[in-house]
């Protein structure tokens, strides 16, 4: 029997971004690198949300998913 590994592949992947992130100095970024950053990380929440909203039934209702990140993990 097959296990499927997607949900832990993800898991690891986003455990991954957020210690990249948290290891990042974005004091030592410029303007233009900090903006394209905050653009790809923006991407990133709305796709995300986006397929939560598929997956939970919500866009079909119309209702809005907010993907956020818990108080006390790196980035709040």
């Amino acid at each position: 029997m097959e296990h499927d590994t997607r949900e832990t592949d993800i898991h690891d992947l986003s455990l991954g971004v957020i210690h990249a992130l948290a290891l990042m100095d974005v004091s030592a970024l410029s303007y233009v690198q900090l903006r394209r950053l905050y653009a790809a990380l923006t991407h990133a929440k709305e796709a995300v949300a986006r397929e939560t909203a598929l997956r939970t039934g919500d866009a079909i209702n119309g209702d809005t998913v907010t993907v956020s990140i818990p108080a006390g993990e790196p980035g709040t």
